[in-house]
C-alpha cells in the first residue's frame, strides 16, 4: 500500500543500504520522499489535506505552552532530520520536540527527540502505527503523538519498559476529549479545536 506511487528506477526496495547511500539517491519529483529503518528505504506518498492545517494547529499550540512556561527547546518540521548510521535509520518527522537538555547531550547529530509528531492519513496511517513507531521507539524518542484525521483521535504514545523490553504505552484521546504529554507536564490538546472545520 505504501509503494502505490512508481518506485523510482534508482531504488532497489530489497537491499539494505548504508546511510551515504541513502543520502546519495536523487530526489523525487513526485513530492513522495523516502524513509529509511535499519537499512531498508520505504516511500512515503506526499501529504494531503488536512495534513499541513493540523500541522499548523500543533506548531501554535506547542510553541505557546514552551513560551508561556518559559521552557527551553526547539521545534522543529522537514526537513529537519533523526538519522543514526549505526542502525542505517533516517526521518523527517512532521515535527519534533527537543529539549534543550537532550540537543547539548547530541551535540551537532539529531538522533532521537523527546516527542514526535506524525499526521496520519490513510495512505501511511498503517506504516505510522507499526513500522515507523517501532523505529521511534527504538532511537529512543520518549512520547509519539499519532494524529489521525480519518478516526479524528489523537494516539498518544509514552516509552516505557515492559519485562525488560522498550515498548509503547499508547493512549488514545477523541472527541470532546484533551490529549495530554507527559514529557511537557501540563501541556493539553483540545481534539475538538485541533480538527475543527478541517475533518
Amino acid at each position: 500500500e505504501m509503494q502505490a506511487l512508481k518506485p523510482s528506477d534508482e531504488v532497489d526496495f530489497s537491499r539494505r543500504y548504508t546511510l551515504e547511500e541513502f543520502w546519495a539517491l536523487p530526489e523525487r519529483e513526485d513530492g513522495a520522499h523516502y524513509d529509511l529503518i535499519e537499512g531498508y528505504i520505504y516511500m512515503v506518498p506526499p501529504a494531503n489535506p488536512p495534513h499541513d492545517s493540523l500541522g499548523a494547529r500543533f506548531t501554535r499550540a506547542l510553541l505557546k505552552f514552551l513560551i508561556d512556561n518559559n521552557i527551553d527547546g526547539e521545534v522543529l518540521h522537514p526537513h529537519a532530520p533523526i538519522y543514526r548510521a549505526d542502525i542505517p535509520t533516517y526521518f523527517e518527522p512532521d515535527m519534533m520536540y527537543v529539549s534543550g537538555e537532550l540537543r547539548e547531550r547530541m551535540g551537532s547529530k539529531r538522533t532521537s527527540a523527546d516527542i514526535v509528531f506524525e499526521y496520519l492519513s490513510k495512505r501511511t496511517s498503517n506504516y505510522d502505527r507499526t513500522k515507523k513507531a517501532d523505529a521511534y521507539l527504538a532511537l529512543g524518542i520518549r512520547e509519539l503523538w499519532l494524529v489521525d484525521p480519518v478516526t479524528v483521535t489523537f494516539e498518544v504514545r509514552h516509552a516505557s519498559t515492559h519485562e525488560g523490553s522498550l515498548v509503547w504505552e499508547t493512549c488514545r484521546y477523541s472527541r470532546g476529549e484533551h490529549g495530554k504529554s507527559r514529557v511537557l507536564d501540563g501541556w493539553e490538546v483540545s481534539v475538538d479545536e485541533i480538527f475543527k472545520d478541517l475533518v
